[in-house]
């Protein structure tokens, strides 16, 4: 098997460990400032202590499933063999089952989806390949290949239609909401830049520049990695960008966006291995 279904699978692994690590964090806040009651969770309205509870328990299975992962993935890096292999593509349809139950309680969002996509298709390519023969691990790379470039080419299209993207208008507003969370003592996000400085800053047109830099150059590098996964570019220069990009996208908010940073980068992972284009050719 290549080195890129395991590779793909310790971050898989990394993606589901963190996200249950982050709800267990959350679900024990809860427990301790709202006793009994009711938290507003943004985007999933109001939930009940009880059903924190409930997504705690789903978040030990989680946690438990991607430790067994990340442990089979390090036995076929070091030992391939059938039964690592099984044993990582049941992991991976497990981990998708958790997905689909942990959408009662987290909805759907960029990294529910990449958490599925990659889980799926490393249950092809485990299991496929172990039941029938290493095709299957290029037919898991291939439908990686696959999603990875909509995936990628659909958020460059949004981005680039969006005006209030493209002129930093978006990362202006990311900024300003940062600094107010951290000055609220929020530990998801980065104390920069000060409150005190946010003002001045903001008034400054080098900055508002740098935004639109930034802007453009991340609608266009998302258009770029989503041919680059189907074959148009080098595996290590397709690696390299997606590394680059979910790198900046982790300053946003670096406790949260790590389960999807990880998730992405192991769908293109898996992509470059078998992109679509030389499965065609």
């Amino acid at each position: 098997m290549s080195t890129a279904v395991p590779g793909a699978g310790l971050l898989l692994a990394l993606a589901v460990v963190w996200h249950a690590g982050v709800v267990m964090v959350d679900a024990r806040a809860v427990a301790r400032n709202y006793p009994g009651g009711r938290v507003y969770r943004l985007g999933h309205g109001w939930t009940s202590s009880s059903a924190f509870a409930a997504y705690h328990r789903l978040a030990r299975v989680m946690l438990a499933t991607g430790g067994a992962l990340a442990v089979v993935c390090v036995g076929e890096w070091l030992a391939p063999g059938r039964g690592t292999t099984t044993a990582l593509g049941g992991c991976a349809a497990a981990v998708l089952a958790l997905v689909f139950v942990n959408r009662r309680y987290g909805g759907v969002r960029y990294a529910g989806v990449c958490l599925a996509i990659l889980a799926g298709c490393l249950t092809v390519a485990g299991l496929g390949r172990a039941v029938g023969g290493p095709a299957w691990t290029a037919a898991g790379g291939a439908l990686a290949s696959f999603f990875a470039a909509q995936l990628y080419l659909v958020a460059g299209l949004r981005k680039v239609r969006s005006r209030h993207f493209m002129n930093g208008g978006v990362l202006i507003d990311n900024l300003v909401y940062n600094a107010a969370q951290a000055a609220a003592g929020n530990r998801d996000f980065l104390p920069w830049p000060r409150q005190a400085a946010l003002g001045a800053l903001l008034l400054r047109p080098a900055p508002r520049t740098v935004c639109r830099v930034i802007a453009v150059l991340t609608a266009l590098g998302e258009l770029l990695l989503g041919l680059a996964v189907l074959g148009l570019l080098p595996a290590p220069a397709t690696l390299a960008l997606a590394v680059l990009l979910h790198a900046g996208f982790l300053l946003v908010s670096p406790l949260r966006i790590v389960p999807f940073a990880a998730a992405a980068t192991g769908l293109v992972l898996l992509a470059a291995s078998h992109p679509m284009l030389s499965a065609l050719l």
